[in-house]
């Protein structure tokens, strides 16, 4: 520690007398820290230097209020982290080694997001055995990215965020190893997909360290990679882009409908000069335009950061075939602006239909996926032809329709109009009361 301004003596950060103890009054009771005692003052650069497992990273998250000690003091510029996280934060900053937050929240949110999936690798043989299989644990792969993405070394930490859900698994490889030639694994949760899948991985990547070590007894051809893989992220934002197409034009086209009838009277739309029904397909083209143009912004976000691949004419085809339905999404907007009347009552019950959609419809996961009563839902629910028919082709999985498709998909256009033109002939065709 040494001191860029010696005239400056205000305290930036202290700790008093911390202890911190894991998992406190339990069988794994476990103290990280213990008597700690740091004093950084204004200009000074202070380093913490400490082998793995010493208590470094737990001292940042203490300072940074992500922790909160079991005994004794922390400030920050006078503030308590773990009380006003927010004020602190505000007037520091942390950049990590590795993006734990990060891979912390894609867990939640995707799964891991791609086709590495967090784990912890704790290695206690310290044999020449042990490091090979770690540099095969290191080096399995799909043909996207790594297996696993080893995000924890340490065992307490590593249990504990287990535990809490923020790592699929933990892979220990026990001081025995040589002799037992056992491992031990730790799943946050034992019967779902996606420990299924990290166990299976787990399972190729052993067979890949005995084939390499010439003890595989048996082989088996798996085929663990396809030419055309996708990231989970790249799927995610493919559907994105369709939901946002057709929620866009059933959305915009009932609250353009709604809003003008609430705002005009049934004279004042009779006399239009183009006619009522004119009008009506005039909004189906807004709200296609409109749909189309806000679609751009999750393409773009899904190309920069979700690892979307752009295959420019298979898009170009979606975003040309796709107009028929959002004719027919256009026209059920319609459809429910003139039985609500009100676009109050439209927005959400539209979100809530389109977002159930999206969850149950093969947009956040595969139809394989789901529960029974969600596959049974997706075999008569029409909007879930969207993702099953247009994903593909956004993802070069093939290229194209097929005959049968192309009717349908021109079909539902014409069913567009055909409601629209529903819509204004039962609403213009009621008698005008009072001069209105």
């Amino acid at each position: 520690m040494q001191p860029i301004n010696p005239q400056e003596t205000k305290v930036v950060v202290e700790i008093k007398m911390v202890d911190l103890i894991f998992n406190k009054n339990t069988k794994k009771e476990f103290k990280a820290l213990e008597s700690l005692n740091i004093q950084i003052k204004s200009g000074q650069i202070f380093c913490l230097l400490g082998p793995n497992g010493s208590g470094k990273t737990t001292v940042i998250n203490l300072i940074n209020g992500l922790l909160e000690p079991t005994y004794g003091e922390v400030s920050v510029l006078g503030m308590n982290p773990s009380k006003s996280k927010k004020s602190v934060l505000q007037k520091i900053s942390l950049v990590p080694q590795e993006t734990a937050l990060y891979n912390d929240l894609m867990v939640v949110i995707f799964g891991g997001g791609g086709d590495n999936w967090p784990v912890a690798i704790v290695e206690e043989s310290n044999s020449i055995e042990s490091q090979k299989l770690m540099e095969v644990f290191k080096t399995s792969h799909s043909n996207i990215t790594p297996y696993f993405d080893i995000v924890e070394t340490n065992l307490q930490e590593a249990e504990k965020k287990v535990s809490e859900g923020r790592l699929h698994l933990l892979i220990k490889i026990p001081s025995d190893f040589i002799e037992s030639k056992n491992i031990e694994l730790k799943t946050y949760n034992i019967n779902s997909d996606a420990m299924k899948n990290v166990r299976l991985r787990v399972e190729h990547t052993l067979n890949n360290y005995l084939e390499q070590s010439d003890e595989l007894i048996v082989t088996s051809q798996q085929v663990t990679e396809q030419p055309n893989d996708v990231w989970r992220s790249a799927s995610y934002g493919g559907s994105s882009v369709l939901l946002t197409l057709f929620l866009g034009s059933m959305l915009i086209a009932a609250n353009l409908y709604a809003f003008e009838y609430e705002n005009r009277t049934k004279k004042e739309i009779l006399l239009s000069p183009i006619g009522p029904l004119m009008a009506g397909f005039g909004i189906i083209l807004t709200s296609i335009i409109v749909s189309l143009t806000i679609s751009l912004i999750p393409l773009i976000l899904s190309i920069l950061f979700l690892h979307f691949k752009l295959h420019f004419f298979n898009l170009l085809l979606v975003y040309l075939l796709i107009i028929p339905i959002l004719i027919c999404c256009a026209g059920l907007g319609i459809l429910l602006g003139a039985y609500f009347k009100q676009y109050r009552l439209i927005q959400p019950l539209i979100i809530l239909i389109t977002i159930g959609t999206y969850i149950i419809g093969g947009g956040f996961a595969g139809v394989n996926m789901l529960m029974p009563l969600a596959r049974r839902i997706v075999d008569v629910w029409v909007f879930s032809v969207i993702f099953e028919w247009f994903n593909p082709v956004i993802h070069n999985f093939t290229t194209g329709f097929s005959i049968s498709q192309y009717a349908f998909i021109l079909i539902a256009g014409i069913l567009g109009i055909l409601f629209t033109r529903i819509a204004y002939k039962f609403e213009t065709g009621t008698s005008i009361l009072g001069g209105q």
